[in-house]
């Protein structure tokens, strides 16, 4: 079986290496993006598998980022998880009505996040 690509899109450079670091562990190929300009291009270059998407970045956020996405021939199917520093309720339903297939708050539960994460990709 083919490993399953992750595009992980932050700004926190450490987030992405030791998150990059768990998930190659499980056996997922990741890739770092870290703007949403760059998310949009890895995204159509690459084709990952599933996107795991920051809110708040430089150069169009997760917002705009999960737009352009979701209007694009070839993401527009990619499940999108946010993962975010936002404690908003507002910001979560706004993230959820936008298409993401879930939705974690900076610290997560990393027992969660990688269930949400095979889930995502239609390994359970």
């Amino acid at each position: 079986m083919d490993e399953k690509l992750i595009l992980i899109a932050d700004d926190d450079r450490d987030l992405v290496t030791a998150l990059s670091i768990r998930l190659r562990s499980a056996g997922y190929e990741v890739v770092g993006a870290y703007d949403g300009e760059e998310t949009f291009r890895v995204a159509q270059e690459r084709k990952p598998d599933l996107i795991i998407l920051d809110i708040r970045m430089p150069a169009g956020g997760g917002f705009s980022s999960i737009d352009k996405l979701k209007h694009s021939l070839g993401t527009m199917k990619t499940p999108v998880i946010f993962l975010t520093a936002f404690d908003d309720d507002e910001v979560r339903d706004q993230a959820l009505s936008l298409g993401c297939v879930g939705y974690f708050r900076k610290p997560f539960n990393e027992t969660e996040f990688m269930e949400a994460i095979r889930k995502a990709l239609g390994e359970t």
